[in-house]
C-alpha cells in the first residue's frame, strides 16, 4: 500500500499564502483582537448591572 502525496490535488495552505500580511490586515486583526477582549468584561459588567 502506497500514500499519496496530498500536494497533488490541492493547493498548499504555505503556497496560497506565501506572503507576509499586510499592515492593514494586521492592524485589523489587533483591533478584533481588542474588540473581542473587551466584550468579556463588558458582558461581566451588564451582567452585574442586570443582577445576574
Amino acid at each position: 500500500m502506497t500514500r499519496e502525496v496530498r500536494h497533488n490535488y490541492s493547493p498548499s495552505f504555505v503556497a496560497a499564502h506565501s506572503t507576509a500580511p499586510s499592515l492593514k490586515s494586521k492592524v485589523a486583526d489587533v483591533l478584533l483582537l481588542a474588540f473581542w477582549a473587551a466584550m468579556i468584561p463588558g458582558f461581566m459588567w451588564v451582567g452585574s448591572a442586570a443582577g445576574f
